[in-house]
């Protein structure tokens, strides 16, 4: 064989391993970008997953751009194959600022959700969004944070089923012992016209522990009523907890420790947790597993609680991520029909700018993992802020960043 056969061999193999590379590509790609914020007017940086009504319509906050600067709520819908965004209500800062929570809503189509800032104080509100006939939203306040030792820097919000909501602050409380205290757990309760806030639980503030420090998140609410939540600090090794504020039968609360991380299982927990149907919990760490990997002490791990039945937790690592995989691993974590679990990592995969995973069950740890997407910050966004999985398999969720905009996008990832 000629040198110039051989040549022209070799570059033909080259061209078909390339042809086939780039058919696989384009054959595994199933994800849609459905819209990409352009900052002003309607918003930037989400910074939350979506939620779902009835109708398919997707709801969600961004925390960034709208009207004023201030952060938005939008709504996703779609007509004829076509998906629209539709700014229901630009925030100004003193009915709150920089919404970085998902919204909840009641069965009435009343939208609830919080800002992290703005307000009476600029620690944060807690707000309503009611529907009218005519299309449009009225905002109302149901409380500014920071009057005094009810907390500030408010996150997601959950609605028991006497229609009271519960949530989380980041900092304050009646704590002293740390500089900023260590958070709060509170109750919002509407009569007579108006809502109430309670304190439940002052977190003391101590970042090293034993107690939890810095709850982040929102918190998962049981058949008795328990609530549980996750700190990104403090625990016996002060790389973060998860707790119970278990309810007694005069409805008081009593704050639990039932899972203390310890790095190599994880360390800083940052998502809400999730509850199965046989009752045991998931969720993520931002950092912890493999020391060695990323910049900062682990990857992260995606994590199951299983309750045991004296009532003690133990858990069990389904995925700590190599960085191939993903890094910065966030939550909710989120299951389809079949049992498959999915959550996001912020950071890491093929191009660096995060993943979606699927992690399938096994009889025992860790899971099977498969990674859904990689995203490639421009067009498709970079730094997903949480996920949810529709009756069909399709994964939608949101991007705090990248797209042509660098300011996130919304997108929708086939099955």
């Amino acid at each position: 064989m000629s040198r110039r056969t051989r040549s022209l061999f070799q570059a033909l193999a080259a061209f078909s391993v390339i042809l086939i590379s780039l058919t696989s590509a384009l054959a595994t790609t199933r994800e849609r970008i459905l819209y990409t914020f352009q900052g002003v007017p309607d918003g930037a940086n989400p910074a939350a997953p979506l939620v779902a009504d009835a109708k398919g319509n997707f709801y969600g906050t961004a925390a960034n751009g709208c009207a004023y600067n201030y952060g938005c709520v939008f709504e996703l819908s779609h007509s004829v194959g076509i998906w629209t965004v539709a700014v229901l209500h630009s925030f100004s800062r003193p009915d709150g600022a920089t919404p970085s929570a998902s919204v909840i809503l009641d069965a009435a189509g009343n939208i609830f959700g919080t800002t992290a800032l703005g307000g009476d104080f600029n620690s944060g509100t807690a707000f309503k969004l009611t529907p009218s006939t005519s299309g449009a939203w009225t905002e109302t306040v149901i409380h500014s944070f920071g009057s005094g030792t009810d907390g500030y820097q408010p996150s997601d919000l959950i609605l028991s089923s006497t229609g009271d909501l519960y949530g989380i602050t980041q900092f304050g409380g009646t704590a002293s012992s740390g500089p900023d205290n260590g958070g709060t757990v509170y109750r919002l309760t509407y009569a007579a016209g108006e809502w109430t806030e309670t304190l439940l639980y002052s977190f003391p503030g101590d970042f090293l522990g034993p107690d939890g420090d810095l709850p982040f998140g929102g918190l998962a609410i049981d058949h008795a009523g328990n609530l549980y939540g996750v700190t990104q600090a403090g625990g016996a090794a002060g790389k973060g907890a998860v707790f119970v504020l278990a309810r007694a039968a005069d409805g008081s609360f009593t704050e639990r420790i039932i899972h203390s991380f310890h790095l190599t299982d994880g360390d800083l927990p940052n998502s809400t947790p999730v509850f199965d149907s046989a009752g045991n919990l998931y969720g993520t760490t931002y950092f912890g597993g493999n020391a060695n990997l990323c910049p900062s002490e682990g990857c992260g791990v995606i994590y199951q609680l299983k309750k045991n039945s004296d009532g003690s937790w133990t858990e069990i690592l389904l995925r700590a991520l190599q960085k191939e995989d993903g890094w910065e691993a966030i939550g909710p974590v989120v299951f389809d029909r079949a049992g498959n679990l999915y959550a996001a990592a912020q950071a890491g995969g093929a191009y660096s700018w995060g993943t979606i995973l699927k992690l399938t069950p096994r009889t025992s740890a860790p899971w099977t993992e498969t990674i859904v997407h990689n995203f490639t910050n421009n067009p498709d966004g970079a730094s997903p802020s949480g996920i949810l999985v529709d009756s069909s398999g399709s994964i939608f969720g949101t991007t705090g960043a990248g797209g042509t905009s660098q300011m996130g996008v919304i997108f929708e990832i086939a099955p």
